[in-house]
């Protein structure tokens, strides 16, 4: 009797535990839920370029996705200057870039944004030590790259400047789509650009 007790204790305290494991299990594998904005806001990212420099990136409207306005706020603690800038902006929004491409040690916030004809774009405004903004326009495809472009376009970062990849075919060829890099040096406020050749082997 003694022993069919002992045991049938025994199995009930296996169960408990093995119920509280499951429910730490559950708890521990849970993703912590993504906060959702508030409308109009639509997009945040906060960026800390130095101890005490951050710059939070938003954007708002209401209506079409593709269109909408964007607030950057600058908050320097150390000096305890704050300053916003506002700007239309048109397309959906995807990520934010700290930058300083010409070295010039102030640093250039890119939003970027993927346009409906599947291009990407960038909204790019450096900022001063007095924490005044200018914008520094991304130059656009010409015609007859957006007449031939096939997709997949990707900016990024490498060796100290911009570069673009993307998908090409002339508009008049029936020849194969060929990938095209462009790369974007930027120098007093403006961009110059070329294309990087690949060296046959």
């Amino acid at each position: 009797m003694f022993k069919n007790h002992f045991s049938i204790s025994l199995l009930l305290l296996g169960t408990v535990l093995i119920a509280a494991c499951g429910s730490d299990s559950e708890t521990l594998n849970s993703a912590p839920k993504k906060a959702v904005l508030e409308a109009p806001f639509r997009f945040q990212r906060s960026l800390e370029v130095k101890p005490g420099l951050i710059f939070d990136v938003l954007t708002w409207g209401r209506g079409k996705d593709s269109t909408s306005a964007l607030l950057i706020l600058r908050s320097d603690s150390t000096h305890q200057k704050f300053e916003a800038l506002n700007a239309d902006l048109v397309g959906k929004p995807l990520d934010v870039w700290d930058m300083d491409l010409d070295t010039d040690g102030n640093p250039e916030l890119a939003v970027q944004v993927l346009l409906s004809t599947g291009l990407n774009d960038l909204y790019i405004y450096e900022f001063d030590a007095s924490g005044t903004g200018n914008a520094i326009r991304f130059p656009a495809f010409s015609d007859k790259a957006q007449a031939g472009f096939k997709g997949k376009d990707s900016i990024y970062i490498k060796e100290g400047e911009l570069r673009r990849d993307f998908l090409y075919q002339e508009p008049v060829s029936t020849e194969k789509t060929i990938k095209r890099t462009m790369a974007y040096r930027l120098r007093n406020n403006s961009f110059q650009l070329s294309e990087i050749t690949e060296k046959k082997k």
